[in-house]
């Protein structure tokens, strides 16, 4: 049977706690290693961080040479060692959506799940200059991944038209991105004493990008769209009165 010892004071008190192992005589915490060999484990504290320092070397690289699958193996085991890690939180979610075959929504609500989580962790740090870095990162990232997708879905959507196997599906997955973008703006708005620019800058690509689906949606739908769309008119007129929202393309002379 084996037995976990504490290399820092030699205690043999250890609980394990989540993802560590939490020596109670001196308090040091280390990563778990769920080893089946038998014999005294011991964790030192050097260790743990070289492999660490490791784990985001491995997980940066991958991420500049927009290696997903990589990325998000290396971002999740750093999530494992330390899950208070607001840059790894997001990023295994950001990542974990690009390697989906299609984003669809149950992907969409996991990607906002994970962002949930690491604006979450960014709003309990004392450094302010990190908590903007964090933020200006999360808004770069969010609004990427969204028109990447988009892009590419609207173009299908378009291709595949009103009479396509694929078509509605097409014009769900693009709300959902609208929305996405909406509910990220909403998150951050008051993490810092000037997110809510990155809020307002969400929200209105989400405009953006809403108002071209206003074709889509069929004449009964449109009324519901754009009482929801002025409700994000309003809350950036708070930060920004010049505002004006787009208007759609006329059809059938009606709009």
């Amino acid at each position: 049977m084996n037995e976990l010892m504490c290399e820092m004071c030699g205690s043999n008190i250890v609980t394990r706690e989540g993802g560590f192992y939490v020596c109670q005589a001196c308090g040091t915490k280390f990563p778990a290693n769920d080893s089946s060999s038998g014999g005294t484990q011991q964790y030192g504290a050097e260790e743990s961080f070289s492999e660490l320092d490791n784990l985001y070397e491995l997980a940066r690289r991958a991420n500049e040479n927009g290696d997903a699958e990589f990325a998000f193996k290396y971002y999740s085991e750093i999530l494992i060692k330390n899950p208070n890690d607001w840059e790894a939180q997001f990023y295994a979610g950001y990542f974990r959506a690009y390697l989906y075959d299609f984003l669809d929504e149950r992907a969409i609500d996991e990607l906002f799940s994970s962002i949930s989580s690491a604006v979450l962790i960014v709003e309990r740090l004392d450094d302010v200059e990190e908590k903007k870095e964090a933020i200006g990162t999360f808004t770069d990232e969010t609004l990427g991944l969204v028109e990447n997708y988009y892009t590419s879905y609207f173009d299908e959507m378009e291709y595949d038209g009103p009479d396509g196997e694929y078509y509605e599906w097409y014009v769900n997955v693009l709300l959902e991105l609208c929305y996405l973008l909406n509910n990220y703006g909403d998150l951050v708005e008051k993490v810092t004493d000037d997110s809510y620019k990155d809020s307002v800058d969400a929200w209105i690509y989400s405009i953006d990008l809403h108002t071209p689906l206003y074709k889509h949606l069929g004449f009964f739908n449109m009324g519901d769209h754009d009482k929801y769309i002025d409700e994000y008119v309003e809350k950036i007129h708070q930060y920004n009165p010049d505002y004006q929202k787009p208007k759609p393309k006329k059809l059938f002379g009606i709009i």
